[in-house]
């Protein structure tokens, strides 16, 4: 259905985007509908705590975008599954990433320094503990995801062997499993109480499900336009449920609860994978009738990882400045914000991606 050697690279992950001319332009699309999602995720946010006016929008924004991490990994599934790993290529692909993470994690630490003394550089016991910090624990809360995705590098071989010497038939039946174990009955922990199940299902971790998802679907799976239709009323109706459920679970909380925008959670599950197959089959459909949008999505497909790593810094800033959810009305605000923060990342990226050394620290 696709090919391999146009979407592969030795460094790929779900956010990372090669100088490659023949790829595959609907990853391109997903990684920027993924990115967009984070960015709006983050916008919304702090609106969350309270259930004051408005705060359907808050919620709505936040159920639609829960697809986004878990999208980024079956990216990485679909590109990374289908190649042959050796020892230099894992740890080049966790020295990259390391060295992004390293990178990003003192910038963030040198920011909030400077929004509190108006310093930036650490003297050298204050560097010590910023080294235990990042070691510790992820500075800024979204780079968590390059923490599990250097993880994840050293599993990919595992899952790799299985997906490429294993039948089909084999392998839906082990994605099945790994979803209902890893989504499933974690889930329904959480809401009822202890619920066991015939086997331990506590050696499944979502994660590696999502990646098994990613490179099923785009090596095995082939989307109709009757299957566009039915995917998008099946993309917003577990949306749908994801917000009603995070209202009727919040509105006689103490606290308003997340559970249900977990990525373990049934209908975000859900929600990834449907969205993942109508991005993917309408990107197709728009580069048929419109090739001219080929450079467009290459382009913003490439500052996507840039603008991930950046995000939060950005939408500080403008929220110190005013700009934040909820500046007008959140249902308008929002998608403002979000619009302002990538477009602002994607200039600083693109200035980052075109200065030689600097560049390094947005691996891809």
């Amino acid at each position: 259905m696709n090919n391999l050697t146009a979407t592969s690279s030795p460094h790929l992950s779900g956010l990372e985007q090669p100088a490659i001319k023949n790829h595959d332009v609907s990853l391109d699309g997903l990684r920027i509908i993924a990115t967009l999602m984070v960015i709006l995720i983050h916008v919304s946010a702090t609106g969350f705590a309270q259930l004051a006016p408005h705060w359907w929008g808050v919620n709505t924004y936040e159920s639609l975008s829960r697809a986004s991490v878990p999208i980024f990994f079956m990216i990485t599934g679909a590109l990374l599954l289908p190649r042959s790993h050796s020892v230099s290529s894992v740890l080049r692909r966790v020295w990259r990433m390391g060295f992004a993470l390293l990178a990003w994690s003192l910038l963030y630490l040198a920011y909030n320094k400077y929004k509190v003394t108006g310093l930036i550089l650490p003297d050298l016991s204050e560097l010590k503990h910023w080294l235990v910090a990042i070691v510790r624990w992820p500075v800024a809360g979204h780079l968590w995801y390059l923490y599990t995705l250097m993880a994840a590098y050293f599993f990919i071989p595992v899952l790799a062997g299985f997906f490429r010497s294993s039948p089909l038939r084999l392998q839906c039946l082990v994605l099945g499993v790994w979803l209902i174990a890893a989504s499933i009955v974690p889930f329904a922990e959480r809401v009822f109480g202890e619920a066991r199940a015939f086997i331990d299902t506590r050696f499944f971790y979502i994660y590696p499900g999502y990646m098994l998802a990613g490179a099923l679907l785009y090596h095995h799976f082939k989307m109709s336009l009757k299957g566009l239709y039915a995917g998008v009323v099946l993309y917003l109706l577990c949306s749908a449920g994801t917000a009603v459920l995070t209202w009727y679970y919040s509105k006689n909380a103490a606290t308003n609860t997340e559970l249900f925008y977990e990525y373990f959670a049934p209908f975000v599950v859900a929600a990834s994978i449907f969205l993942f197959c109508v991005v993917r089959y309408l990107a197709q459909l728009l580069l048929g009738r419109y090739p001219g949008i080929r450079r467009a999505m290459i382009f913003f497909g490439n500052l996507t990882f840039g603008i991930y790593l950046m995000h939060p810094m950005v939408i500080w800033e403008l929220h110190h400045n005013g700009l934040a959810w909820n500046f007008t009305n959140p249902w308008l605000a929002i998608p403002t914000v979000m619009a302002v923060v990538f477009v602002v990342c994607g200039v600083i990226t693109y200035v980052i991606k075109k200065t030689p050394i600097v560049r390094t620290i947005i691996p891809g």
